[in-house]
C-alpha cells in the first residue's frame, strides 16, 4: 500500500442547488446567509435562467470545488430541466449530498408522483428517452439519502435550517489532522486502540491512555484514530502540547480553550482552575464528547480537564497521550495502550521512504540501510530525520555515517540525533540552536523578523533546510514554528555543553533557573548574545532581585527577550550592540540614559512602566569619544566626520515599536529620526494624549495601531504610502478621523468601532485602495455621497451605529447618486411600510451590511482641493515643507560649520586648541 495520501483540493464548502422561484427569497436565502454566518463558504447562483438552460462549463467546476452539495427538492423543481441536470452532475461528482424536501414529500420524488409525475409527463414530450432515464434514476437516488422533510405547518423554517447549519458546521470542524507524510505501521495500532475505544457503547465513557517513550508517534496514534472516530461524536476537541501550554499559558487557558470549543463559545475567562474544572463538569455532562489530551506530564492536569468519567456524557471517549505510565495508573485510567518501536520490516519502510522517497530502492542500498535500522532502535523519529539527513546520497557516504553511528552506543537516540546536527552547515547549526533553545513555539512572523535582525534575509534558506533533514517540523506563514520534544532536548544539551557550571559563559540563555543566577550574581559573559526568558520562573509570582548592571559584561548581547517575571528594578545599562529588546513589565521608567540604540531592530515594551519613548543615546557623547579617538588625524577627517556621520546619527536600523498597554505614556515623541520603521504600536495606552505629526511622514510604516487611546483626542494628518493597517477602534474620545494628505492604495479595509467621530472627512477618498469599511458602535452622522465612488469599494458594513445619514455633495463637489442596491431595497421597503421619506435618506444603521457591486460604477472622480487631492503626495504639505526645510537647513549647518573649522585651520597652529574649539561648539 502506498505509504502517502493524495486530497482534492476545494474552493467551496458548499454547493446550493435550487429552483429560484420557489425558495430564493425565502428558505434557501436564509439557508445560504446562515451558512455564510458560520464561515462556511457557500456557491449560491443568484442568477435567473430559463428552465431550459444547459448546466455551464463554470457551474461544473464550481459542483467539482465544493466539498458538499444540498439540493432543496420543492414543488416545482423537477419542472427545469436545468434543476435537473445540475442534479445529475452532483450525483456523477460523487459528492456528499444532503437533500431537502420543502414542502414535497420524498415519496413523489422517489416515484414522480404530484408535481413531480407533472413535471416529467411535460418533459416526456420534448425530451429523448434516455435523458429522461437519466433524471428518473437522479430522483429515485437522491430521495434515497437521509435528509430533512419541510412541511407547512410541520415545524419552523428556522429550526430546520439551524439543523442543517449544525450538521454541515460539524462535518467541516472536524477537518482532518495531518497525521504523517508517511504513515508506515500505524493501521495495526490504531485498530488495537479502535478495540480499547470501543465506540459503538453508548452507554458508557471510557477513558484510555496512550503511552510510551518520547519519538514513538504517540501523537501521531492519537491524530489517526480522532480522524477516524470524530464524526461519531456531538462535538470532539484534540488538546495539543498540554506539557508545554500549561507550563507557558497555566491551566485556564486549557480549560478555556476546551470549553469554546466543545461549547461553541468564545472569551470564556475564568479566575482559578477549579472555576474550570467546575465548569466542564457542568457544562459537558450531558454531551457526548471526544477528548484527546496530548503529552500530559503532571496530575494537575488531568484532575483540572478531565476528572472523573462522570463529568461528560454517555459516549463519550476520553484518550490521554503520556511518557509517563505511572501518570495513568495515578488516575485510574485501566484501559491503556503502549507504543512500542517498529519491527524491522516496518522501520525499513518507513527509512526507505523518508530517504528515497520511494517505496523500491536500488538493492545495492539494502545492506546499509538494515545495518543503520538496527542502530536507529526502531525509533520512527530517528529513522526520519537519518533517512532524511542522507537523502540522495551515495552507497560511500551511507557507509561513512554509519561509521559514525557505530561510535555512539544505541540506546543513546539523543546522540544519533545529534549526528544530523553535525552534518549541517555552521550556520544551519546557529539557526537550528537558536529556534531549539529560545524560538520554539513562536509565531513564524516574529521569528522571521527576529532572524532578519540578528543574520540577513538569506539565513530564512536555512529554516527549509532544517524542515527537510526532519529538524523542524513544517510551518506555514500563519503557524507557530515547532519541532519535537526530542529534537529540542538536542538541541538545548549541545547549547548547555558550552558551559555546563558557568551558563552565563554559554551562548544562549532560556533556562529561567540559570537567567536568574546570571542576572543576580552578575556572572554573565561576553559569550552571551541571546537570553530569552519565556517561561514562568515559578508558581507564585515574585519579586526578582536582581543587579542592574548585569548587563554591562555582556557586550556582545543581541537579543533580550523578559516575558516572564516582575523585576524589583531597571537595568543601568544595555549593550550598543543589543539588536532585539523585549521586555514585558519593564520595570523602569525610561531606557538607560546611556545606551545608545543605533543598532536596535526590534523594540517591544508592552505593559511596562515606560514614560516616553525617547532614545537618550547621547550623540554629543559619540562625538567626544570619536574626536578623541582621532585626535592624532589630520582636521581633513574631522571635516568628513561632520559632514557624513553627523546626519546619519538615526535609528536607521529600527523596524518594530511597540509599547502597548503602557499606561503612564502621555506622548509619542518626533519619530522622524526612524526612517525605516514598519511596525508603530502603542494599543491601550490610556495616558496617551499627544501623538507629533512626523508620525504622518514615515514612508515604510506598514502597521500602525492606536486602539484602545481612551484621552487620545486628535491624530495627526498621514501621508503613509506603505500603510496597510491603520487601527484606531476605542479610541473613545477621538472625533475626528485624521486627514489623509496623499493617496494611500495599500490599506484595503478599516474596521472602526466605538468612535466617537462624527463624519468622514473629505481627504478619507485618499484611501483609494480601500475595498471595505466597517463601522460598528460609532457616533457617525453624516456620510458624503461621494463615498460611493471611491475606485475599489463594493463593501461598506454599518452595525449599532445610532443614527447615519447620507448628505448631498457641496458645493464645487460633483453630484454622486448613491447605488447601493440593499439602501434602496431597504428604503423601498421601509417607504411602503410608511415608516421612511425618502428625502430624508435617515436610516437606522443597526446590523444593515451595504454592498455595492464590483465594476459597478465606472466614473473615475478626481478632487481639486490643494491640499486634500489625490496629487498631495506631489505638491508638499505645510508639514512636509517644514520637515524638508529642517533637513536641508541641518545639511547647510554642517557644511558651513565644517568650512569654519577648516579656515581656521589656517590661522591656528595648536591642533589641541582646535579640539577643544570643537567640542566647545559640539556641546
Amino acid at each position: 500500500m502506498d505509504a502517502t495520501t493524495r486530497y482534492r483540493p476545494f474552493i467551496y464548502d458548499v454547493f446550493l442547488s435550487f429552483i429560484r422561484e420557489d425558495t430564493h427569497r425565502g428558505f434557501t436565502f436564509y439557508l445560504y446567509k446562515a451558512l455564510n454566518d458560520r464561515g462556511i463558504y457557500t456557491f449560491f447562483y443568484d442568477q435567473e435562467l430559463p428552465r431550459e438552460t444547459e448546466v455551464t462549463p463554470g457551474l461544473y467546476k464550481a459542483i467539482l470545488a465544493s466539498r458538499v452539495a444540498i439540493i432543496v427538492l420543492s414543488e416545482n423543481y423537477a419542472f427545469s430541466s436545468f434543476c435537473l441536470d445540475e442534479l445529475v452532475t452532483i450525483l456523477h461528482c460523487e459528492r456528499e449530498v444532503i437533500p431537502v424536501f420543502h414542502n414535497v414529500d420524498p415519496s413523489d420524488v422517489r416515484h414522480q408522483k404530484g408535481s413531480y409525475g407533472e413535471a416529467m409527463a411535460k418533459h416526456q414530450k420534448r425530451f429523448k428517452a434516455k435523458k429522461l432515464q437519466k433524471w428518473r434514476m437522479a430522483l429515485k437516488q437522491v430521495a434515497n439519502l437521509c435528509g430533512y422533510h419541510f412541511k407547512d405547518g410541520g415545524s419552523y423554517e428556522y429550526m430546520l435550517i439551524g439543523r442543517i447549519v449544525k450538521q454541515v458546521s460539524r462535518m467541516f470542524g472536524l477537518a482532518s489532522l495531518h497525521v504523517a507524510d508517511y504513515p508506515v505501521g500505524l493501521e495495526s495500532q490504531v485498530t488495537e486502540v479502535m478495540k480499547l475505544l470501543d465506540v459503538g457503547s453508548d452507554d458508557v465513557v471510557h477513558i484510555i491512555g496512550i503511552h510510551g517513550m518520547g519519538g514513538l508517534g504517540k501523537t501521531t496514534l492519537a491524530m489517526a484514530v480522532y480522524n477516524f472516530i470524530a464524526p461519531h461524536f456531538d462535538e470532539s476537541c484534540f488538546l495539543q502540547n498540554v506539557r508545554e501550554e500549561s507550563n507557558k499559558h497555566g491551566l485556564k487557558h486549557l480549560q478555556s480553550v476546551l470549553l469554546s470549543k466543545l461549547l461553541g463559545e468564545k472569551d470564556i475567562t475564568l479566575t482559578s482552575w477549579q472555576e474550570g474544572a467546575s465548569m466542564i463538569q457542568h457544562r459537558l455532562r450531558l454531551k457526548k464528547i471526544l477528548l484527546i489530551l496530548d503529552d500530559v506530564d503532571k496530575r494537575e492536569q488531568l484532575k483540572a480537564i478531565v476528572g472523573k468519567p462522570d463529568w461528560f456524557g454517555p459516549g463519550s471517549r476520553v484518550i490521554i497521550t503520556t511518557r509517563d505510565k505511572h501518570l495513568l495508573k495515578y488516575h485510574e485510567v485501566e484501559r491503556t495502550y503502549e507504543v512500542n518501536v517498529l519491527n524491522h520490516d516496518d522501520a525499513f519502510q518507513l527509512l526507505t521512504w523518508n530517504a528515497f522517497k520511494r517505496e523500491k530502492i536500488d538493492p545495492s542500498y539494502k545492506d546499509v540501510l538494515n545495518r543503520v535500522v538496527t542502530y536507529a532502535s526502531g525509533l520512527p523519529l530517528a529513522l526520519e530525520v537519518i533517512g532524511s539527513n542522507l537523502y540522495g546520497k551515495t552507497v560511500a557516504e551511507w557507509e561513512s555515517a554509519l561509521e559514525t553511528y557505530k561510535r555512539i552506543p544505541s540506546n543513546e537516540i539523543l546522540k544519533i540525533l545529534e549526528v544530523s546536527f553535525d552534518a549541517l552547515e555552521e550556520e544551519q547549526k546557529n539557526v537550528f540552536l537558536d529556534i531549539a533553545c529560545c524560538f520554539k513555539g513562536y509565531k513564524w512572523t516574529e521569528v522571521y523578523d527576529i532572524f532578519r535582525a540578528l543574520y540577513s534575509n538569506c539565513k530564512m534558506h536555512h529554516i527549509g533546510v532544517l524542515v527537510e533533514k526532519s529538524l523542524l517540523l513544517k510551518v506555514s506563514w500563519r503557524d507557530n514554528v515547532e519541532m519535537h520534544d526530542l529534537i529540542q532536548d538536542m538541541g538545548r544539551d549541545i547549547e548547555r555543553q558550552r558551559s555546563p557550571e558557568e551558563p552565563g559563559k554559554c551562548k544562549r540563555l532560556w533556562s529561567p533557573k540559570d537567567i536568574i543566577q546570571v542576572l543576580k550574581h552578575n556572572t554573565g559573559t561576553s559569550k552571551l548574545e541571546i537570553i530569552c526568558l519565556d517561561s514562568s520562573i515559578s508558581d507564585k509570582e515574585e519579586t526578582v532581585e536582581w543587579n542592574e548592571n548585569a548587563f554591562m559584561k555582556m557586550e556582545n548581547l543581541k537579543i533580550l527577550i523578559i516575558r516572564n517575571g516582575k523585576f524589583s528594578k531597571g537595568p543601568n545599562y544595555f549593550p550598543e550592540g543589543l539588536r532585539v529588546l523585549e521586555w514585558h513589565r519593564y520595570p523602569s521608567n525610561c531606557l538607560p540614559s546611556n545606551f545608545d540604540p543605533i543598532n536596535l531592530v526590534i523594540c517591544k515594551l508592552p505593559d511596562s512602566s515606560i514614560t516616553s519613548l525617547e532614545f537618550h543615546g547621547s550623540s554629543k557623547a559619540s562625538l567626544k569619544s570619536i574626536f578623541s579617538s582621532f585626535h592624532e588625524l589630520n582636521l581633513f577627517i574631522w571635516f568628513l566626520f561632520l559632514v557624513f556621520f553627523l546626519p546619519l546619527q538615526k535609528l536607521g536600523h529600527l523596524t518594530v515599536l511597540k509599547f502597548d498597554k503602557c499606561k503612564f505614556l502621555t506622548q509619542i515623541p518626533d519619530v522622524s529620526d526612524l526612517p525605516n520603521l514598519r511596525e508603530l504600536s502603542f494599543v491601550g495606552c490610556e495616558s496617551l494624549v499627544a501623538i507629533d505629526d512626523s508620525i504622518g511622514f514615515l514612508n515604510k510604516l506598514e502597521i500602525l495601531n492606536a486602539a484602545g487611546c481612551r484621552k487620545l483626542t486628535s491624530f495627526p494628518p498621514l501621508n503613509l504610502t506603505s500603510l496597510e493597517t491603520l487601527e484606531l477602534s476605542h479610541c473613545s474620545s477621538l472625533e475626528y478621523f485624521p486627514e489623509i494628505l496623499g493617496e494611500m492604495e495599500n490599506i484595503t479595509a478599516l474596521h472602526l468601532e466605538r468612535l466617537p467621530i462624527k463624519e468622514l472627512p473629505f481627504s478619507f477618498q485618499n484611501l483609494i485602495g480601500l475595498r471595505e469599511i466597517t463601522l460598528r458602535r460609532c457616533r457617525i452622522v453624516r456620510l458624503r455621497c461621494s463615498l460611493a465612488m471611491m475606485p475599489n469599494l463594493f463593501r461598506f458594513q454599518i452595525r449599532n451605529c445610532n443614527s447615519w445619514q447620507w448628505v448631498e455633495s457641496e458645493a464645487g463637489e460633483e453630484k454622486v447618486e448613491v447605488r447601493y442596491p440593499n439602501v434602496l431595497e431597504y428604503e423601498k421597503e421601509k417607504k411602503e411600510e410608511g415608516v421612511l421619506e425618502l428625502e430624508s435618506s435617515l436610516i437606522k444603521g443597526s446590523g444593515i451590511h451595504i454592498f455595492r457591486e464590483e465594476g459597478s460604477m465606472e466614473e473615475d472622480i478626481r478632487f481639486d482641493d490643494p491640499y486634500l487631492s489625490s496629487s498631495a503626495s506631489e505638491s508638499p504639505s505645510l508639514l512636509q515643507t517644514i520637515a524638508l526645510g529642517t533637513r536641508k537647513f541641518s545639511i547647510a549647518f554642517f557644511l558651513f560649520f565644517s568650512c569654519f573649522f577648516i579656515l581656521l585651520f589656517w590661522f591656528q597652529s595648536s591642533k589641541n586648541d582646535l579640539i577643544q574649539l570643537v567640542f566647545a561648539l559640539s556641546s
